[in-house]
């Protein structure tokens, strides 16, 4: 029996008993061939796919902001600034942060580290031991893996009992929990694994694609305006292909676009315009795009949109304030804090690694700060230096407190 004749009986039925409630057995047979928007939200390969148009200019963004930034390495001794010792450039955890393995510099771990954590959610990290069988021995090198590669393997009592890779053409490995660290944005729907924006936004970039590729689509077929032909006469179908199939051969395509329309036997072109619909349906990409930097929290000028240029600098100053304060550093804290507690520890209980503040403003608040304090005597004209990055004075003077009446004399 077809499809037809069993859609033919069931209708029959229908009519003849009523059902006391809607059957929707029959629209399964009605059903699209395509799947719905955002079916990739939970598929970390097509997530990464989707790393293109506003996506990729926000992520971009963000990724390489990250990446400007310069982890603060110290050993924790207190709850004050100064009771933070920083680590010297030549312990391990400072080289293996700066020099992660010979294939990848600093900066290219922590832009694909962003990467993936805006795209999937997740970003692993597979620390090389320098030997094997020695649980807390420290990473060597530290690798990223490609979130689709990874599996996380649940524990009721230890939360992670392992981590799976299957990278393309390999057996499957698998790893302990200490071998890999897992970064990842919270999900309230899964403890084991990261939701990110791109996943909180799939309808609107999968409405934005379609918006690109139906303008692709008409810069491909041709700038000509869509006509009506209008006549009296009756038209076969025959009639009306060979029309259509004339006009699309002469007329289609970007360099046919100013050629003139001859038309005989009666008939009348009129341009075929625009509902305001379609209006809306074309302006509706201005709306996705804000939809997308939105939801990664990224203002439009930091993508290179400014639209009122006569503010410039001001436009420039404020968007990039907002960009750092209410994107980056929240990311930058939790990277710092998920780092202090998986790799930091690993060197000693009180290791801990940080992120400075990235706002621009802060450089100007931090001279402001430097003047209070020398005036006030708060701090030593030295520890100020110290604290640009500048060499001590030699006098001893510089190394206690000084008020600007007492300049010429330490104070007691």
């Amino acid at each position: 029996m077809t499809v037809l004749h069993r859609l033919g009986a069931w209708f029959k039925q229908m009519r003849a008993k009523p059902l006391p409630a809607p059957d929707r057995r029959a629209a399964a047979l009605f059903s699209p061939p395509y799947p719905p928007a955002g079916w990739w939200q939970n598929d970390p390969t097509e997530q990464l796919r989707n790393y293109s148009s506003w996506v990729y200019a926000a992520v971009n963004a963000v990724a390489q902001e990250v990446a400007r930034q310069k982890p603060f390495l110290f050993v924790n001794t207190g709850q004050a600034e100064h009771e933070q010792t920083p680590l010297p450039h030549t312990h391990p955890l400072c080289r293996l942060l700066s020099d992660p393995n010979p294939w990848l510099t600093a900066w290219e771990m922590w832009y694909l580290t962003v990467v993936y954590l805006e795209l999937t959610g997740n970003c692993f990290w597979y620390v090389a031991r320098r030997r094997a069988g020695e649980a807390f021995e420290a990473p060597a090198e530290i690798w990223i893996v490609p979130t689709p590669w990874v599996k996380v393997i649940p524990d009721p009592r230890e939360y992670v009992r392992a981590y799976e890779v299957a990278a393309p053409g390999v057996p499957t490995e698998t790893f302990a929990p200490g071998e890999i660290v897992h970064l990842k944005y919270p999900n309230p729907l899964d403890p084991h694994y990261g939701l990110s924006p791109l996943q909180a936004n799939a309808l609107t970039v999968d409405a934005n694609t379609e918006l690109l590729r139906s303008r692709y689509h008409t810069f491909l077929a041709g700038p000509r305006p869509g006509v009506v032909l209008h006549t009296d006469q009756a038209l076969t179908d025959q009639t009306v292909a060979r029309l259509e199939e004339k006009l699309d051969a002469k007329y289609a395509g970007r360099g046919n676009w100013h050629r003139p329309m001859v038309l005989e036997q009666g008939l009348k072109a009129s341009p075929w315009t625009l509902t305001p619909a379609e209006m809306d349906f074309l302006n509706s990409s201005k709306m996705t795009r804000d939809e997308i930097l939105a939801v990664f929290r990224v203002p439009p000028p930091i993508t290179g949109l400014v639209e009122n240029t006569g503010l410039g600098a001001d436009i420039w100053f404020g968007a990039r304030v907002m960009f750092c304060e209410g994107t980056i550093q929240p990311k930058l804290d939790l990277i710092a804090q998920a780092l202090t507690r998986d790799l930091g520890r690993r060197y000693g209980p009180d290791v801990a690694v940080t992120f400075p503040d990235c706002s621009p403003r802060n450089h100007e608040q931090r001279r402001r700060d430097d003047e209070l304090d020398a005036k006030t005597g708060l701090r030593t004209y030295n520890e100020i230096r110290k604290g640009r990055g500048l060499k001590p004075l030699a006098d001893p003077k510089f190394d206690v407190p000084m008020l600007p009446t007492q300049f010429g004399e330490p104070r007691a």
